[in-house]
């Protein structure tokens, strides 16, 4: 058997997974406008998104993965990581990426993490994400 080689390597410290309503992420656009918007995604998010037909779905796979990685942390979002310490960018292959501002970065130090892996997935309906702190 031929060995492959993965993106991380190292053990994993933590794992989060989240779903996500695509009519959910809709129905708060459309009430809450760019105020949501704003508020939860980064710069660079909101440029990836609107980029797209039907925003709506990137936002979704977006918000999951922010509360998938929250999750792996076993923080949530609230005070040791906020919406936008955790963005999701574009990797060189066009496959998501975790950035993370300097409260993401501190709590990564402090579980003894390296990297974050994500990997997202949507539908017209749904949108999932999951996410591994690899140490």
């Amino acid at each position: 058997m031929d060995a492959i080689s993965l993106p991380f390597k190292g053990p994993v410290l933590g794992i989060g997974v989240d779903i996500v309503s695509v009519s959910r992420i809709r129905d708060l656009i459309e009430r809450q406008g760019e105020r949501f918007i704003e508020r939860v995604y980064t710069d660079t998010e909101r440029e990836y998104c609107a980029k797209f037909r039907d925003p709506a779905e990137r936002y979704a796979a977006r918000f999951a993965a922010k509360e998938a990685v929250a999750k792996a942390f076993s923080s949530g979002i609230g005070e040791q990581l906020n919406w936008k310490s955790v963005g999701i960018v574009s990797g060189e292959r066009g496959q998501p990426e975790v950035e993370l501002d300097e409260k993401g970065k501190v709590l990564l130090y402090q579980v003894g993490g390296e990297n974050v892996a994500i990997s997202l997935s949507h539908t017209d309906d749904t949108a999932i994400a999951f996410a591994a702190i690899i140490g």
